[in-house]
């Protein structure tokens, strides 16, 4: 295939993913309520200019200027009917093994794609590069294995990364599939970022948000009132043997009923495991949900409406929320 383009703005999220959080016309003119976090300044912008960066995607001193930019192309070509169709039906019940692989492998590659990846990299090289110094290793040293700060080695190290996702969709494929609704008026945040992870067990020091940890929970928003959540199993059993002991219950002991918290949410959330259809999610759980673009995200947070609230409070309680998320190397 050809891997050269002339495509110079190239989207770090891709256009059709954007358009399902956007409001007015179609295409070039289809706008995005649209936060940066560095500044807190709200406004709005088209989604054809959203997450842009030019050449991006290009090899670095590459003699034919070859670039993952066409690579990308058929990772969305394959995902973007898929995606459309899931919020067409409004479930993921019909989802083939092979179609939730072509959609894992979309997840996977964009966690990877995202210019916050790129800079968290670029945090993890230059603090490696730090320890090193710390023990003597020369710049030469330290530049010949890993490259210079803001160099074509370091560059095209994020690139190779982005197409080497094989063990990351072998786990996403083996994760439980549930799919998140709001309404209209309560709409999903998408970012700049928009995979995000969250995980309830506590691992200590060495952290709990791998892809293949138990406990992990990995979302992407789909459209501005459905999520894509790929669950631990552990989750998914937890939420089906729930909804089978409420139902044991209402047969034989319903007075026992009055001892779980929220019975019918039992029952839904097992439902909506088993069926593929949505599970609709408090003003909490959208809140959580979206609390999370804010926090994933390197500078923009879209919505389909001007509500920034969450993320203008999440940055005033923490100045760290300004930027993305890095990791500590001690």
């Amino acid at each position: 295939m050809k891997i050269t383009t002339d495509v110079k703005k190239q989207h770090t999220v891709p256009r059709f993913l954007l358009d399902k959080f956007g409001f007015g016309k179609k295409g070039k003119k289809r706008r995005l309520y649209t936060f940066d976090k560095k500044s807190s300044r709200r406004f709005q912008q088209s989604v054809f200019d959203a997450t842009t960066r030019n050449t991006f995607y290009n090899i670095e001193n590459h003699p034919e200027r070859a670039s993952l930019e066409p690579i990308l192309g058929i990772y969305e070509t394959e995902a973007a009917p898929l995606i459309k169709r899931i919020i067409e039906t409004n479930s993921i019940g019909w989802l083939s093994e092979v179609d939730r692989f072509k959609i894992a492998t979309f997840i996977a590659v964009q966690r990877s794609r995202s210019y916050g990846e790129f800079l968290r990299i670029e945090h993890v090289v230059g603090a490696l590069t730090g320890k090193l110094a710390a023990i003597g290793s020369t710049r030469e040293q330290i530049e010949e294995e890993l490259g210079s700060e803001g160099s074509s080695e370091r560059k095209n190290l994020f690139l190779e990364l982005i197409l080497d996702q094989r063990e990351t969709v072998a786990h996403l494929m083996a994760k439980s599939w549930v799919l998140y609704e709001t309404s209209t008026h309560d709409p999903f945040f998408i970012s700049d970022n928009p995979v995000t992870l969250y995980n309830e067990v506590d691992m200590g020091f060495l952290g709990n948000l791998g892809v293949a940890l138990k406990g992990i929970q990995i979302h992407l928003p789909l459209s501005s009132s459905l999520t894509l959540a790929l669950t631990c199993p552990s989750i998914s059993e937890a939420a089906i043997n729930g909804k089978r002991q409420v139902k044991a219950l209402i047969a034989i002991a319903s007075p026992l009923l009055q001892q779980l918290n929220n019975p019918l949410g039992l029952i839904e959330l097992g439902n909506a495991y088993e069926s593929g259809n949505p599970i609709k999610q408090s003003a909490n759980n959208v809140r959580f949900l979206n609390s999370l673009q804010v926090s994933f995200s390197e500078q923009y947070v879209f919505c389909e409406k001007d509500n920034f609230a969450l993320a203008e409070e999440m940055i005033g309680d923490n100045k760290a929320y300004k930027s993305g998320l890095r990791m500590q190397i001690s």
